[in-house]
This record gives structure tokens, C-alpha cells and sequence, in this order.
């Protein structure tokens, strides 16, 4: 959010931040009630807060910042955790077979998934097929570091320690992904 700011022109100052809990359609729901001015949505969520909430002015704001729902997140414990690791990474080689079918037969996934379970259109779930790719991992570039941009710092007058890609991204799994898909 503090990027959005800044990017808008604005400072913290400028603005009171509140604390929502992420998860479901929290963000869509405090905008359409009016709770907050702004909020970040993506994906399937966009669509439908345009749908229900568009005639009643609800818009959304292009950000021009890196929104990638494809990362997998984990907490340290569980990639420190031989067994629980493991099956990380069984996850991620089914992730990756995933991706290549998705990337192989978008129409099917459209009207499978975004159409069938998400209840949007297919010109909508078309949309969110251009907007997010997926990458084969043998296709990823090298990741010596954070994406452009992608400093963690909050900016505006907060200093805070520089981190270094190695600490964001566990290597381990590319090679898990890429294995699969070389082998399918």
C-alpha cells in the first residue's frame, strides 16, 4: 500500500492505514461498505467487485507494482523441517504440471474453473488469463536478487535493514519444478 501512495503522490501522513484481515473477500467487502476508500484487490476478486459494486461507482486504480499471487509462502519452520519440506515439494512439482496444463489448454481452464467454480463470465476469466501467466520454472530468469522495485522498504522516511533475494527465495524448489516438467 505504501507504494501505491507514493506512486499516487501521497505519504502516509496524507492517509490513516487500518489493519484488515487478509483473507477471503475482506478488502472487496470494507470497500463496497464504504469502511475503506481503497484497498488491494486482485484476480477473480476484481472482476467480481466490478460486477456487483461498478454501477454503484466502484473502480479500480492501476498501480503499475509487481502483484504476484504465483509465489508460495511458507514460514521458515516449515522449510527448515526435512519432512514437511518434502512435501513442499511434492506440492510444487504438482504446481508445476499444473501450470503447464493451464498454459496448454487455457479455454478449458476458463470455463473449468474461473467459469464453473468462480462464477465469472469467460470474457472475465479471459482477462485474468492474459493478466497472470504462468511461467514454466525451467523459463525462470535467475534470482540473484529481489524483483525491480522490490526493496521491502516502506519508503517515505523509514529506514529499514536491506534484504537480499537469497533470504526472500528458497532455491530448492525451482529444481523440483523444473525436474517435473522435464520428465512429463
Amino acid at each position: 500500500m505504501l507504494r501505491v501512495l507514493q506512486a499516487a503522490g501521497l505519504e502516509k501522513e496524507d492517509v490513516d492505514l487500518i489493519e484488515l484481515p487478509s483473507k477471503g473477500d475482506a478488502y472487496p467487502v470494507a470497500l463496497a461498505g464504504k469502511q475503506v476508500d481503497v484497498a488491494p484487490i486482485s484476480g477473480v476478486l476484481i472482476k467480481r467487485y466490478l460486477r456487483q459494486y461498478g454501477a454503484d461507482g466502484a473502480a479500480t486504480i492501476p498501480h503499475g507494482l509487481r502483484d504476484d499471487p504465483a509465489h508460495l509462502y511458507a514460514p521458515q519452520a516449515v522449510l527448515d523441517d526435512p519432512a514437511k519440506a518434502a512435501a513442499l515439494g511434492e506440492y510444487v512439482r504438482y504446481w508445476a504440471l499444473g501450470a503447464r496444463w493451464v498454459e496448454e489448454h487455457p479455454k478449458e481452464w476458463i470455463e473449468g474453473y474461473y467459469v464453473a467454480t468462480q462464477g465469472l463470465n469467460t470474457e472475465d476469466g479471459q482477462y485474468l488469463v492474459d493478466g497472470w501467466s504462468v511461467r514454466h520454472p525451467r523459463r525462470l530468469e535467475r534470482r540473484d536478487r529481489a524483483p525491480a522495485g522490490d526493496d521491502r522498504s516502506p519508503g517515505q522516511g523509514v529506514e529499514q535493514p536491506a534484504i537480499k533475494a537469497e533470504d526472500l527465495f528458497d532455491r530448492r524448489f525451482e529444481a523440483i519444478a523444473t525436474n517435473a516438467l522435464n520428465a512429463s
